[in-house]
This record gives C-alpha cells, structure tokens and sequence, in this order.
C-alpha cells in the first residue's frame, strides 16, 4: 500500500542508503542505523539513542486469515498486541480508516508507561484477500516519527495468489446431509470473546468460529469442533466415528485412501482416529486430512487436522499424545469489558449405599453445589456459594456470600475479601463453545478450587 498514515502527518524525508526488506507478505524499506530483530511470527526493526536514552520498535506481525471484517480485525489484534502487553487501554479506540486497491487499513494510537515516563503505541491492521498483517509501533519519544513514517509509507503487500479459503469460504456455508447431519460454517460465532485471537508461545495462533475454533500454525489448519451431541440413533449405527467423519468431512472433500488408526486388538480406552487423502470440492486443493474423535459422557469432540501432505503431518504429530493435545489451543483471554455480567455453575452427585456386612441398602449419599458470580465494569464484585451435602435425610447445607474489589488482566482475575476476607488470584481463560463461552477460574494457590462458569441471560 502506497499510503498508510497512523496519525502522523509529518513530511517524508529522503533517507540515504535505505535498505530494501521484505517479511511474509510484506515488502517495505529500512531506514538506515535500524537494527532488524527476525522472528518466525515477526520482523522488529529498533532504533535507540543512548545520549537521549530514546528507543523505538517497529514489529511488522505474520499475516493469518482474517476474521472476514476489517474493524472485527482491528479490535481483535488491539486486545492482543497492544491491551494483552500493556502497551495501551482495554478500551480499543475509534481507528483512522482507509482503503485502498481492495486493502483496508485500520490505524490507531495509544500511551502507556515505561520506566515512569509516558511512551506511545501505534496499531495498523491491515485486511484484505482473506488475510490480515498487523503492525505495531512502540517508542518513548517522537524523534522517530519521520523515519517511522517512511517505512510505513514503503509498505506493499502481496496479494495471495488465490484468496484464502482452504476449508473456510468467504461467505457462510451451509452443509446439509441426512437426518442429524452436522453444519459447517466459517461465520465467527456469538462468543462474546472480544480478545479472539490467541498467539500461542508455540507458534499456534486460534479463534472462535461458529461451529468451531480454527487452530493455525504454519502450513497447518486445524478445526477443534464444538461438542456433538451423540443420540441414540447415531449410537443404533455401532459405526458411530465413521458417522461423524461422513457428516464433518465428506460434504467439504472428496476423500480417498482412507485409513483407521489400528489399536491392536480389542480395547477399553480406544482412539478413534482417521486419515485420508482429501480434494477440497471448493477449491480443487490436495490435502492430507486427519480426524480424531474423542467421546466423554454422550458428547463427542473432534479435531480435524488440514496438512500439506502425509509427511508433513507426521513430522508435526509424530503420536497421538500431540494429536489430542490440539483440545489445550481452545482458550481466550479475559477483559473486563467481556466479563461484566453474570455467571453461574451448578453440579451434583448421589452414591447408593449398601452395607458391607449384610448387602442391605443404607440409602444415599449426595452432594449438590450452585456458584454465582456477578462481575461489574466499576471493578467490584458479588458471588454466592451454597450447596448441601451428606446422607440424604440428614443433609448439611451452606451458604457463603463475598463482595469485594476486582482486577481484571488476560490471564488472571484477583478478587478481594473472599474466605476469612482474603484476597485470591485465579487464573482465568475462556473456551470457546457453540453460541457462547466457558469461563475457567482455578485459584492460584489452591488448584483443586476452581470454577467452571457459563454466561447467564
């Protein structure tokens, strides 16, 4: 793009002995004495003055695919890149916008503290061809403004050869099969996670869809689908792995070479996993494809690995251990904007008992437990704890009650004037699940006390 103004409106100088570089998508120009810092997910480029003690970093992100929506894009790498490192408000501000040659931009600023001095950020989204590129801006004074503003000016980015769809179209797609057949849609879904986009240490990037959260690294594409239901129809089949695999897998490719993962005999613990070699119909794509089903409680869960070819994959999943592991990349960061609402968790427990002497039934043992949480945007907090335990007959029953201050960061709540009014740090994460989301609290130094909380109405 020949014009991407982040607020700067500062004439461009002509800097000698610019170098020509290039990241992913992006081809762009050095100013000269910037020193480049590579990464797989990232170009830095930092420039220092150690007379004026100034610094200042330009981190051109790794392209991934994009949300769909331009602004939906901007609002999920603001939580990221800027809120998630502290770099910037919780709050991401209305962006400059500008399109240009079916790209378009979203540029914002924002301060934070350094060393207790004020130092300013700069996020630029860029949307286009089924991608977004992100880059940020960080630095502790404006001697850099021109020199910044020249990069920036020299950024093109390459249009992708084919617009990226893989197993995703653009638009949503319904894949209707027989009677409890399952849909398919890249539409993002009504998670209510506004930080939806988690990089992963690893090189994992994830995001909540619809039907699914897409998990991406690399040539890899990986689809972690919502929990399926099983019905007694699909168990009347005694083929129910091969049921799932017809309903999430052959509407979108036609399949070949179709392998079941051998567990060597009869088994209590089996894994249900298979490969093929896949033809996306959309798109007329080759690809090796890999799904594994895992059954708990009458819910199935099932990871569809997208990979490049066989050998691929099994340099990248050489066991099933990294296969199941895939489920861990279904967690999202917390705001307070996110948070603010109510929250509930219910559970319960019941053991007949016999008497060991004469077999004769000694009733029932039972527990049952409620929690209610309510998170307010003024940083307070409610919550309520009741339950009852014991024979049933001659139960005891509690009940707690905690109000108290709240702090909210992407990985951790602290809430204040809990048990004996102390404070308790939790961590904190949401999963993503269809229509919705779980928030998971463990507390920090007791981990047998956590929380399992869905979203009240």
């Amino acid at each position: 793009m020949k014009k991407l103004l982040l607020l700067i409106g500062l004439l461009v100088g002509q800097y000698a002995m610019a170098q020509p570089a290039s990241f992913d998508i992006a081809t762009y120009t050095v100013p000269k004495g910037w020193t480049p810092e590579m990464k797989d997910f990232a170009a830095s480029y930092i420039k220092t003055n150690n007379v004026t003690k100034s610094w200042c970093r330009v981190t051109i992100y790794k392209s991934i695919q994009s949300s769909g929506t331009s602004l939906t894009d901007f609002n999920n790498e603001w939580n990221v890149l800027i809120v998630k490192n502290a770099w910037g408000s919780a709050t991401p501000p209305q962006p400059e916008t500008e399109t240009e040659e079916g790209w378009t931009s979203h540029s914002a600023a924002g301060t934070f503290t350094f060393e207790e001095k004020e130092a300013y950020s700069l996020l630029s989204t860029i949307s286009g061809y089924g991608v977004e590129l992100s880059i940020v801006v960080l630095m502790n004074s404006n001697e850099y403004w021109k020199e910044v503003e020249q990069l920036l000016l020299s950024l093109k980015l390459k249009k992708p050869e084919q617009t990226v769809q893989q197993t995703l179209p653009t638009q949503p797609v319904t894949q209707s099969t027989s009677q409890n057949g399952f849909t398919v849609t890249n539409t993002p879904g009504n998670t209510g996670i506004l930080t939806a986009t988690t990089n992963f240490d690893d090189g994992w990037v994830a995001q909540p869809f619809a039907d699914y959260v897409r998990v991406t690294k690399n040539q890899f594409t990986v689809l972690l689908h919502y929990g399926i239901e099983i019905t007694d129809e699909m168990r009347s089949t005694n083929q129910l792995e091969a049921v799932l695999f017809d309903r999430l897998i052959l509407p979108r490719y036609s399949v070949s070479n179709i392998r079941k993962f051998d567990n060597n005999g009869p088994c209590y613990f089996c894994i249900y996993f298979f490969e093929a070699d896949g033809v996306e119909k959309a798109t007329g794509k080759k690809y090796h494809l890999g799904l594994r089903i895992i059954t708990n409680n009458g819910i199935s869960k099932c990871i569809e690995i997208i990979s490049p070819s066989q050998a691929a994959f099994q340099q990248e999943f050489p066991n099933q251990e990294k296969v199941e592991a895939l489920l861990n990349y279904n967690k999202f960061a917390i705001t307070l904007t996110d948070l603010a609402g109510d929250w509930t968790s219910s559970s319960g427990a019941y053991v007949n008992m016999y008497s060991t002497a004469t077999g004769n039934y000694a009733g029932m043992n039972a527990s049952s437990s409620s929690d209610e949480f309510t998170f307010n945007t003024d940083g307070t907090y409610k919550s309520k704890h009741q339950g009852a335990y014991g024979m049933v007959g001659s139960m005891n029953f509690y009940t707690q009650n905690y109000n108290g201050a709240l702090t909210v960061s992407p990985c951790e709540i602290i809430m204040t004037k809990r048990f004996d009014g102390k404070t308790s740090a939790f961590w904190a994460q949401y999963e993503a699940v269809r229509g919705g989301r779980i928030l998971h609290l463990t507390d920090k130094q007791y981990s047998g006390s956590s929380f399992h909380l869905g979203r009240k109405n």
